[in-house]
Parts: C-alpha cells; sequence; structure tokens
C-alpha cells in the first residue's frame, strides 16, 4: 500500500516536472509564433488585392451563369405575381384604420 502512495508522489511529480518544462518551452518558442504570426499578416496583406479581384471576378463569371439559369424561371414568377396581385383583394381605406 505504501509503494503505491510512493508511486502516485513520484508519478504526480512527474506530471509537474514534464508541465513545467512545457510551459518553458512554451515560453522560448513564444517569439518565433509570434514572428510567424507576423509573417503569415504580411503574406495576406500583400496578397489581399488579388484574393480581391479574383473574389470579384468569381462573382461577375458565376454570378452571371446564375442569372442565365434565372431567365426559364422569369415566365413563371411573372405569371406567379400576376395570379397573386389578381387573387389578393383590395384594402378599404375604412379597414386600415
Amino acid at each position: 500500500m505504501v509503494e503505491l502512495i510512493v508511486m502516485a508522489a513520484l508519478g504526480f511529480a512527474a506530471l509537474v516536472v514534464v508541465g513545467t518544462l512545457m510551459a518553458g518551452a512554451w515560453l522560448v518558442f513564444l517569439p518565433f509564433r509570434l514572428l510567424g504570426w507576423v509573417f503569415n499578416g504580411l503574406g495576406l496583406l500583400l496578397f489581399l488585392p488579388l484574393i480581391v479581384l479574383f473574389g470579384i471576378l468569381g462573382v461577375v463569371i458565376f454570378g452571371f451563369g446564375a442569372a442565365v439559369f434565372f431567365v426559364p424561371f422569369l415566365p413563371f414568377a411573372l405569371l406567379a405575381f400576376v395570379i397573386w396581385r389578381w387573387v389578393r383583394k383590395p384594402r378599404s381605406a375604412a379597414a386600415t384604420h
């Protein structure tokens, strides 16, 4: 029974040591992580005009393609609008108050 308690205490001490070393390593490598984030940000700023250009180009190309597919839908939409206007009851001036 005593051996089990001693092994648990040694295991806990090992975990504390490993955790401390990991925290120290994290602090040692923190400046390199920050530098990596800075370089990622600079790369984003460098390629941001290209990202915007290709985004607008994609919206124009795919937007035109979507509009082409909506052309056959327009007569049905117009028919539905006309039926809706025909079925809808006109409101009288007294009913709005």
